[in-house]
Order: structure tokens, then C-alpha cells, then sequence
């Protein structure tokens, strides 16, 4: 039987998610609608719901979901072992009805919650959570599955007490636990763990505890699950503590960017993911809700810093980079109300977020001081040159982002202007094949999700950031994953951002991530604070 359906005011709905509603520009429309979705009524039984993502998906094994693509979707196949719930800033018990760590954070404790079963009959007991934290923590060699890079601590896990499992890390690790309440964290059946990579990467064949099933695909076309009768164990601070009020849930692909808004408006999908900003005015004008989901559980936009060329080797060049953007023009001429700009790595409303704004203000003089300082001398066509070589910088992204390659068309204009050449090949998937493990590329433009630290992100030799391990900043992830209380931690998270952004310079940091979402007036949805919809807590108006 449902519990706690009805009756949650709007401001708590919003502050859970970490959802805010746009109004684009100054349109009455748009402010409407929003007024409109603050006061959806009691949710409504049944229907189908219609999601529209951005490209299909051949690979969706768990541990793979670090893409929207994959975790949108996923999120409503697995459960986790906790979930963050925003509006308390803290985790909170999912299929883990308790957790408890030791001083030194080197061993936890979950308490499994009874009654719970995977769709294929399955119990999802402690037996199941160990097989499953061994797949995330040492990978599973005999399907080349790779360990789980937020459990690089991990050794091990073993069933004690009544349904509790205990887990051992081989140093400790401050944000393990919030690390278990990742997609890519999920749960599956054993039976899933034995089967190959093949299998495991095949959405039929992935059977997991959450609320919705898988029915069919249609190849690059579209996914359909229904939903799970007996799903009763949602996360403690959901609305919904049974199953879906939905039907079914229809996944659809739509790469191509200008169809977006126009699918919603004319019914043809109900939600839909990666609006243009002119297109957020045009679905508000016309009746529409424009859904602005806060990445809370990622870092900011921003350009990681690879120093192969020799050209960013000079601190001094980095950091004038830094102050050479104009994060206010990028606001006003690129983005919409949907962004916020960045105050550091970490999106405001993540836990240790430290504001520097006051620090990377645009001064373009500084930034030709700072140039000259490393030597490099404007030369006769405008573009600074040292030692034969002239400034000029390239930057690669993917093409996920629909606002990423005109952001990087401004930049290019005001580097420009201090005598920086930037050529831009932001949303260039063929390209980014190749420099997204070339350090001599000299920009990644990404996000990355990460779970309390930054280690997990910038600590290896390979990561796909810096592409290099820097022996300071991994004394200090080392230092802020054995912090012992949560003060210690959170100073230590602080220290991290000013030594990346700041003292290194090795992130240039450009807005908050957001996805902004499209729907029609029918459709009520929540986010996670990872930005996935809740399909589970949702429902159409009109059934």
C-alpha cells in the first residue's frame, strides 16, 4: 500500500530536488507555467510517460552510467544503498535502512532492509549487497569489468549480523559512502554479476530492484519499461513510497536539438532533455515548462588543463587564462536564467563548495601582465609567442552540451583580445575521440560527477582531466579522505578547490551544470540531485 502521496507543499518539492523553474527572459508565459507546475495537484494512476534523451545507448552496464543517457534512464532500474537528499544536505537510507562508519573511515556497516526483491524474484539481502560491492570494488575480472573508480578503496566486504554487511577499505575514504549512492553504485541481481560483458552491457538482460521493468527496445529508436506492482521500498525522503503512479515509461532518442521543444509541444513526448536556450523562451511562450535540474552531485562546467604541448606548463599562463574570461558576457550573451556561474569546481549547492568569484573576476589586464611575466610577447599578428612557438591553445568537448560551442566561440573572441589564439573544436565528437586522451590538446570541456572530494576525479595518471597525477594534489586528496570529522573534511574540500582553481589553475571554471529539461503542462516530474528524472514520483495530469 502507497504511503505519504499527497500533501507535500511546492517549496518542498523544489527544495528536495534542487529544481528550480525558469522564467527565460521576462515572458508571462513562461512565469505561468511555472506558477502552474508549484501546484500540480494530487499525482494521477496510470498512463504512459514519454521521455525524450539525447542519443541512444549500446552499453549499459552499470558501472558504465557515468553519462546522462545511461544514469536518466538506469535510475529507474536500480536501487542504491543511500540516496542524497538535498533539502537535508545529507545521505538518507534506501535499501540500507541504517549505515555507520568507524572513526578512522576505514569500515562501514549497512542494514539491508527486509522484504526487498529484484525483478526477477530474487532477494536483495546482505548476501546480494556483498556480491554486489565486490563487482563495484575490484571489478569483475572473468567480464572485464573494471572496479567502480569512486571504490578505488575498497577491499573488501563480508555479511555479518541479521542482514548487515560490513565493508572494509584498504585506506580510509571519507566519501565512500557518499559514493555508494551513485547510478553507477546500483544494484543488480547476482545473476547479472555472472553474466559476460556482453551481457551485462544488453538493458534486457540487466535485472535490478527498482521501480520500473524492462518490456522492449527498438535499436537506436526507443526503450519501454512498465512498472513494478510491488516496488515498495523507495528512498526514506521520497513523496512516493510505492510504486509508480505511471504505467509504462517510454525512453525515445532525439539528437537532433531544434526538434526538442516542438516534440513536447506537440505531444509527442512528454519530457524531453537538452533545450537550446532560445528554444527555453519558445516552449514558455507557448505553454510549456521549462525544467531547470541543479547537478548537485557533479562538478561545474569547465575546461580541464592538459600541459603536453609545454605551452600551459607556466602556471602564470593558466591563471591568466583563469581571469580572462568573462563569465558574465558568457551568462548574458550564451546561457539563459536556467545557469548559474560558477563560483568554483564544485556547484554552489554541493557540500564544501567554497565561493572564488570574488577571485576570477574578468581583468584582462592582469592576464596580459601575468602573460608577459611568463615571458610571452604579442607578436606582429596580435598573438603572443615564445621560444618560436605562439600561444595558440585547443579546446575539445563533446557535443552533449548544447551551449558548450558558443560558450567556447566567446572565449576564443576575449582570449583573442590578450593575445591567446583558442581554436575551438568544442562539440566535435570525431576530434574528441583522439584528444580526450591527448595531453598536448590543451582543454577537456566537461563535468564530472563527484561524490564529496575531488580525488576521485584528478588523482590517477589517467585521468581524463589533467591526464597526469600531481604528487600535491594527491597528498591533499590523501589528506581529505582521512578526515575524521566532518569540519576537518569540509576544510580540507575547501582547500582542494582553491589549490585546482586558484593556486594551479588546472580547472577553468565556467557555469554551474544544469540540465535543462522540457515538458508540457500534463507532465509533473522531480530530479535527482545527479539531474535524472524520478519516474517513479511522477504522473501526467491527464493520466
Amino acid at each position: 500500500m502507497r504511503t505519504a502521496h499527497f500533501g507535500l507543499k511546492a517549496t518542498a518539492i523544489l527544495a528536495v530536488l534542487g529544481l528550480s523553474l525558469t522564467a527565460c527572459g521576462n515572458n508571462a508565459n513562461t512565469t505561468g507555467a511555472a506558477e502552474a507546475a508549484a501546484d500540480p495537484g494530487e499525482p494521477v494512476e496510470g498512463g504512459t510517460f514519454t521521455f525524450a534523451e539525447v542519443t541512444p545507448i549500446n552499453n549499459w552496464q552499470t558501472q558504465a552510467a557515468r553519462f546522462y543517457e545511461k544514469a536518466n534512464v538506469l535510475n529507474s532500474v536500480l536501487d542504491r544503498l543511500t540516496y542524497y537528499d538535498v533539502e537535508a544536505g545529507k545521505l538518507v537510507g534506501w535499501i540500507a535502512s541504517g549505515f555507520e562508519a568507524n572513526d578512522a573511515k576505514t569500515e562501514f556497516t549497512f542494514t539491508i532492509r527486509d522484504g526487498v526483491t529484484f525483478s526477477d524474484g530474487s532477494k536483495l539481502d546482505a548476501k546480494a549487497v556483498k556480491l554486489n560491492l565486490d563487482a563495484l570494488g575490484q571489478g569483475i575480472k572473468e567480464a572485464q569489468i573494471a572496479p567502480n573508480v569512486d571504490f578505488a578503496a575498497y577491499k573488501s566486504a563480508e555479511v555479518v549480523g541479521d542482514n548487515k554487511v560490513k565493508v572494509t577499505l584498504k585506506r580510509p575514504d571519507a566519501n565512500f559512502l557518499r559514493a555508494t549512492s551513485s547510478v553507477t553504485a546500483g544494484l543488480v541481481s547476482p545473476k547479472t554479476l555472472e553474466l559476460d560483458n556482453a551481457a551485462q552491457s544488453s538493458i534486457s538482460k540487466i535485472v535490478g530492484s527498482g521501480p520500473f521493468v524492462f518490456e522492449s527496445e527498438k535499436p537506436d529508436e526507443e526503450v519501454v519499461f512498465t512498472s513494478r506492482d510491488d516496488y515498495a521500498w523507495a528512498p526514506e525522503s521520497a513523496s512516493n513510497q510505492g510504486d509508480a503512479y505511471l504505467d509504462t515509461l517510454v525512453i525515445k532518442y532525439l539528437p537532433e536539438v531544434a526538434s526538442r521543444a516542438g516534440a513536447v509541444q506537440s505531444a509527442q513526448v512528454d519530457l524531453v532533455r537538452g533545450l537550446q536556450p532560445v528554444d527555453e523562451q519558445v516552449l514558455g511562450t507557448n505553454g510549456g515548462k521549462v525544467l531547470a535540474a541543479e547537478g548537485v552531485d557533479l562538478t561545474s562546467n569547465h575546461a580541464a588543463v592538459r600541459v603536453g604541448s609545454g605551452k600551459l606548463e607556466d602556471v602564470k599562463v593558466r591563471q591568466a587564462l583563469q581571469i580572462a574570461i568573462d563569465r558574465q558576457a558568457i551568462k548574458e550573451t550564451v546561457l539563459s536564467d536556467s545557469y548559474v556561474i560558477s563560483g568554483s569546481i564544485l556547484n554552489h549547492k554541493a557540500p564544501g563548495f567554497v565561493d572564488l568569484s570574488s577571485e576570477l573576476a574578468y581583468n584582462p589586464e592582469k592576464a596580459k601582465q601575468l602573460l608577459d611575466e611568463a615571458g610571452w610577447k604579442p607578436g606582429a599578428d596580435g598573438i603572443r609567442e615564445k621560444d618560436g612557438k605562439k600561444l595558440e591553445v585547443t579546446v575539445s568537448t563533446s557535443n552533449n552540451s548544447v551551449v558548450i560551442k558558443p560558450a567556447f566561440e566567446l572565449i576564443e573572441q576575449q582570449w583573442r583580445e590578450i593575445g591567446v589564439q583558442l581554436v575551438n573544436r568544442a562539440a566535435d565528437n570525431t576530434f574528441l575521440t583522439n584528444a580526450l586522451v591527448d595531453d598536448k590538446v590543451e582543454f577537456f570541456g566537461t563535468r564530472q560527477f563527484a561524490y564529496g572530494g575531488l580525488g576521485p576525479v584528478y588523482a590517477t595518471a589517467n585521468n581524463n582531466q589533467t591526464l597526469r597525477a600531481d604528487p600535491e594534489l594527491n597528498k591533499l586528496f590523501a589528506e581529505e579522505q582521512s578526515a575524521t570529522t566532518e569540519e576537518e573534511h569540509l576544510k580540507l574540500v575547501e582547500e582542494e578547490q582553491r589549490t585546482l582553481v586558484l593556486d594551479q589553475a588546472l580547472t577553468l571554471i565556467l557555469w554551474d551544470e544544469v540540465q535543462v529539461y522540457g515538458a508540457n503542462n500534463s507532465a509533473n516530474v522531480e530530479f535527482t540531485s545527479g539531474t535524472a528524472p524520478i519516474f517513479q514520483g511522477a504522473w501526467k495530469n491527464d493520466g
